[in-house]
C-alpha cells in the first residue's frame, strides 16, 4: 500500500473532494445524489465541488473533474443541467456554484451550464478571461486587464465589482464575492451579515476562497485567516501552517499543505470532515 499525496482539494456543500498524486480522485461526505461516484476517474488535473447556502432542502450537489485533455467528468445532481459538460473541450479551469458550472476555455472565452434563472450563465460574450468563479446565483470572471466582470443576481450587492482593479483571482460565495489583488490585498462585496466581507485588513495574500457565509485566505507565509460565520468551527484555522491551497465549503473549510497533507475544520454532519494528516492508500 503506497500512501498518495494530495494535489488539489475542493470543499462542497456536504462533501469534500481530493485529487491524488496519481491523478485519481477521492470524495467524502453525503452521497445520496451520487456526488461521491468518482471511483475510476483518471488523468484528472483539477476538481470542483458544487456548494450551496446552508439549508436542509438544498444539499443535493455535484462534482466535476477536469482531465489532462481539457474534457470533463461529472457526477451527482443534474436537476438544472449543471452536470451536462461531456461535450466541453479545451477547458483549463472549472468552478461549481449551486446548480450551475462555469468553464474557462484555453482561448480565454467562457462557457456555462445549469440554472440561468438569474442570468448567471450569461457568459458567452466574455473574452480574454484568465480566472472564473461560480456562486449560488452569480458568476465572476477576471479578464487579462484585471477588471472584474459579473453575471447573475445582484440582490445583496455581490456584483458590485465595477470599481475593482488589478484583480488576479475571484471567488464567489452564497451572496458575497472576494477579489485578490496583485498587491496581495483583498476586496469584498455583497452580503456581510456574518462579517464574511471584513477583509479590509488582509495583506500579503496569495489565495482566497468564499464559502456560504464565511471567507478564508492564505498568506504568502502559508498561514490562514478567516472571517464570517463560525457556527461549526470552520474558522478555527490558527494552527494551520505551510498551506498552499484552501477551499471554503458551505459550513467547513479544507486546507492543503506543502507536503500534500489535508486539514479540515467545521461541520462533519455528513462525513465531509477529513481527519488531519490523511493519506490515500493505493
Amino acid at each position: 500500500m503506497v500512501p498518495l499525496k494530495i494535489k488539489r482539494i475542493a470543499a462542497g456543500s456536504r462533501h469534500t473532494v481530493l485529487l491524488n498524486s496519481d491523478s485519481t480522485v477521492a470524495a467524502f461526505g453525503e452521497a445520496k445524489n451520487g456526488q461521491l461516484d468518482v471511483t475510476g476517474w483518471k488523468d484528472i488535473i483539477s476538481v470542483a465541488a458544487g456548494k450551496v447556502h446552508e439549508a436542509r432542502n438544498t444539499g443535493g450537489t455535484f462534482t466535476l473533474g477536469l482531465k489532462k485533455d481539457g474534457t470533463l467528468l461529472s457526477c451527482g445532481n443534474n436537476l438544472r443541467g449543471e452536470s451536462e459538460v461531456s461535450s466541453w473541450k479545451n477547458i483549463v479551469e472549472i468552478s461549481c456554484g449551486w446548480t450551475h458550472v462555469i468553464g474557462l476555455i484555453s482561448d480565454g472565452s467562457v462557457t456555462a451550464s445549469g440554472r440561468n434563472t438569474e442570468g448567471q450563465c450569461g457568459v458567452s460574450e466574455w473574452i480574454n478571461i484568465v480566472s472564473v468563479s461560480a456562486g449560488d446565483f452569480h458568476s465572476l470572471a477576471v479578464p487579462e486587464e484585471g477588471i472584474v466582470m459579473g453575471a447573475g443576481s445582484r440582490i445583496r450587492g455581490q456584483l458590485d465589482v465595477t470599481d475593482w482593479k488589478d484583480i488576479v483571482s475571484v471567488s464567489c460565495g452564497y451572496l458575497h464575492s472576494l477579489g485578490l489583488k496583485k498587491d496581495g490585498t483583498v476586496v469584498a462585496c455583497g452580503d456581510n451579515s456574518y462579517g464574511q466581507c471584513n477583509v479590509d485588513s488582509w495583506k500579503d495574500f496569495v489565495m482566497v476562497s468564499a464559502g456560504s457565509l464565511h471567507s478564508v485566505g492564505i498568506t504568502k507565509d502559508g498561514l490562514v485567516m478567516g472571517t464570517g460565520a463560525d457556527h461549526y468551527g470552520q474558522l478555527d484555522l490558527i494552527n494551520w501552517k505551510n498551506i498552499v491551497e484552501i477551499s471554503a465549503g458551505t459550513s467547513h473549510s479544507v486546507g492543503l499543505n506543502s507536503e500534500g497533507i489535508v486539514f479540515t475544520k467545521g461541520s462533519d454532519r455528513y462525513g465531509q470532515y477529513i481527519p488531519d494528516g490523511i493519506s490515500i492508500n493505493k
